[in-house]
């Protein structure tokens, strides 16, 4: 399957977002928000028509697993995602862990100076989208 990685990560983005917006506020925790928002991407990746895998657990690695992993049809990891309110430690090590096509971060707070902060822990070849929700506060 033939993928442009761009597209998929825009498309991803703009459904995490609708997402996050659309969970009601008095259920809205960080823990609430990053398992929706894991549920939805799970639901995405598969309707595309890739195989996808949450909570992987790299080798190695014991801090945090990758919220998911999309694969091809020969499970080659296409692209590693990890959603958290502010970019971490712990996610930048199991994401620079293994291999993967894409590897990606999604932040999702309303404090963006944090998130801005937050960036020093990123890698090259990790990509990082903060999701943005109109008119209101993150997490």
């Amino acid at each position: 399957m033939e993928h442009d990685a761009s597209r998929v990560m825009d498309q991803w983005k703009k459904a995490l977002e609708d997402a996050w917006r659309d969970m009601p506020k008095r259920f809205r925790t960080e823990r609430t928000a990053r398992r929706t928002l894991q549920c939805c991407l799970y639901a995405q990746a598969t309707a595309m028509g890739y195989k996808a895998v949450a909570d992987f657990l790299p080798p190695r690695v014991a801090d945090r697993p990758v919220d998911l992993i999309v694969l091809d049809d020969k499970e080659a990891i296409l692209f590693a995602v990890c959603l958290d309110s502010v970019i971490t430690l712990a996610a930048v090590k199991s994401l620079d862990s293994f291999d993967a096509g894409n590897k990606i971060i999604f932040t999702m707070s309303s404090l963006e100076k944090k998130v801005q902060e937050s960036r020093f822990f990123l890698k090259g070849e990790i990509v990082h989208h903060h999701l943005q929700r109109d008119g209101g506060a993150g997490v």
